[in-house]
């Protein structure tokens, strides 16, 4: 019987989220010779170059790419579809002082890219130059009616959308016809006939030729401003007075963006966020260093990215409104900073609490549809700047499709989360005739619909859902390798952060371990601990419990440096566990 790694997760209430079972899967076997080879030449561990091989790294090329990523290898803007038009356009704009107004979307990756344009606009001498970002709950997510109304009453020259707008073909022609001239911005996929008009600069638009297509919606502002910069230094607009900006500068904010979008940390995107955690740990922005020393954070890395400062902006706009976020980041003043920094600290606890109590909601409503392949969640209590993240935690839970729906004033609105067996895009799409509007990703999506067509929207999404999934579904762990404690020394965890920035698409490596002979102490009674040799240690975070009623014979961790007080230790934390 398997003991998960926080195999119980204590919400407000009496229920808890119990995690099933996963099944080990280890890496296949590596050419022995293939793994000498590397060592030699890269004077590397084997267990590193094993991951490297699995991963698909096996040319001298690839691996020095990857181990050493360049900003040289960052490709050539104008290679987007509809880029020299753009730039032409904002290039106007800006030699011709018109009032620019870019719209944002209200998460990270939206927010960092919203900054990211405005930053540079204002580097240009553009005076004119505004953002918007519609608030979740008034506006809707990106490019609406009701956005559009704000865009019209602002009587912008020029729209300039970042990190959305790919499917707003309707507004974009009522923002033409107003002689608004405008231009898209946006990394989503979209079906075909909601394909705005105009300038559209997407690397996933169907006739978009760019050949890295996982690029985040902040990537792409990043390219933006890449070409305007080349463009205006043509044209001679860099002087003395008014000197070309350092786009390095501008990559810890595409980082934040592409590490919270969950975007595959390879390619381009591995090159941005290898190169914006330098420039985050090197010589931070006001914001940065501020969020540095409230979460007593000694080295930025890009799980801090993802757990500690992007909840923190997400909030913002979770809740309240993202502009607090775009505020923060711009700020040039420190106590500004950090009174905006305390406030979202604040608004993440309140995200929190809120997600806490939905949980519990949503699992008495899960209980009501336990033998359903597939959760569809109603209820008025549900927060909508919070229904993805709970569907995030019970997909984890039961392995299954979830879609939480708020209802509220006779809309039901919510996001959804999926597993790797159905692409949950394709599944809403199939039931457009009875959606409002939808959009998203394989795993990730949002959906709106009237209360009239729930239950029809129900019964097809579910029947979809057993069409679709295979027959018998269990989560899955991919192990990297078998790991001696004796191997566990400082130069071989120095050789194991060569393999970073981990995230999507380059996790953190995971490695199966006996589970010590000596007793764990336990921590606050809720959390385990070992204290190995040196200064190893290994953590297991909610397993006190079930680790004093049952303690297993292996565990899959992962590794990293824990550093307190001016102290590191190599630290093992436990993801998994089996008998």
């Amino acid at each position: 019987m398997k003991v998960q790694a926080a195999a119980l997760k204590t919400t407000s209430g009496d229920q808890k989220l119990k995690f099933p079972p996963k099944k080990w899967n280890h890496s296949s076997n590596v050419d022995l010779e293939e793994v000498k080879h590397l060592c030699g030449e890269w004077d590397m561990h084997p267990l590193v170059a094993g991951i490297l091989l699995h991963r698909g790294f096996k040319t001298q090329g690839d691996i020095k790419s990857f181990l050493h990523p360049s900003l040289k290898n960052l490709r050539d803007p104008f290679q987007l579809r509809h880029m020299q038009q753009a730039v032409e356009l904002i290039q106007d704009a800006i030699v011709n002082n018109r009032h620019i107004i870019i719209l944002g979307d209200y998460d990270v990756d939206g927010i960092t890219a919203t900054t990211l344009v405005l930053d540079f606009l204002n580097a240009c001498g553009a005076e004119k130059a505004d953002y918007f970002i519609p608030n979740r709950l008034k506006h809707g997510y990106g490019l609406t009616e009701a956005s559009t109304d704000i865009l019209l009453e602002r009587n912008a020259d020029l729209v300039i959308t970042v990190d959305n707008g790919i499917t707003a073909a309707g507004e974009i022609r009522r923002l033409n016809d107003a002689g608004v001239k405008t231009i898209v911005t946006d990394h989503h996929l979209a079906e075909t006939d909601l394909l705005p008009p105009g300038i559209v600069i997407n690397p996933n638009h169907p006739e978009c030729k760019y050949p890295f297509k996982k690029i985040s919606g902040c990537g792409v502002a990043l390219k933006l401003v890449m070409a305007l910069r080349k463009s205006l230094r043509t044209l001679g607009w860099w002087t003395s007075a008014r000197p070309e900006p350092n786009l390095r500068n501008s990559l810890d904010l595409a980082a934040l963006g592409t590490v919270a979008d969950v975007v595959p940390l390879l390619d381009e995107n591995r090159i941005i966020t290898y190169h914006g955690l330098q420039v985050m740990n090197d010589k931070p922005r006001l914001a940065i260093q501020v969020l540095k020393n409230l979460k007593k954070v000694e080295t930025i890395t890009s799980r801090t990215l993802a757990f500690q400062f992007a909840p923190l902006m997400n909030a913002a706009g979770r809740l309240k409104d993202a502009d607090i976020a775009v505020r923060f980041l711009l700020s040039n003043d420190r106590q500004e900073a950090e009174e905006i920094a305390i406030m979202l600290d604040s608004i993440n606890a309140e995200r929190r609490e809120k997600e806490s109590q939905m949980i519990q909601i949503a699992l008495k409503l899960a209980d009501e549809q336990k033998n359903n392949r597939a959760l569809i969640l109603v209820s008025p209590d549900f927060h909508e700047g919070v229904n993805g993240i709970v569907a995030t935690r019970l997909v984890e839970s039961f392995y299954k499709p979830v879609l939480i729906l708020s209802e509220n004033e006779g809309k039901i609105k919510g996001s959804g989360r999926s597993i790797p067996e159905l692409n949950l895009k394709d599944v809403l799409s199939d039931c457009s005739d009875l959606l409002v509007r939808f959009g998203g990703h394989a795993v990730a999506a949002g959906c709106s619909l009237i209360p009239e067509n729930l239950e029809a929207f129900r019964d097809r999404f579910i029947a979809l859902c057993d069409d679709r999934l295979p027959t018998s579904l269990l989560p899955k762990l991919h192990l990297d390798g078998v790991l001696e404690y004796s191997e566990l020394t400082e130069q071989f965890m120095e050789q194991m952060n060569r393999l970073q920035p981990f995230g999507e698409g380059n996790p953190d490596p995971l490695f199966s371990v006996n589970t010590p002979e000596l007793p764990f102490t336990s921590l606050k009674q809720k959390h385990v601990k070992w204290k190995l040799h040196g200064n190893v240690e290994i953590i297991g975070w909610n397993l006190s419990e079930p680790f004093t009623n049952d303690l297993p014979s292996e565990l899959a961790v992962k590794l990293g440096f824990n550093e307190f007080r001016g102290k590191r230790s190599i630290q093992l934390i436990i993801q998994d566990s089996q008998a």
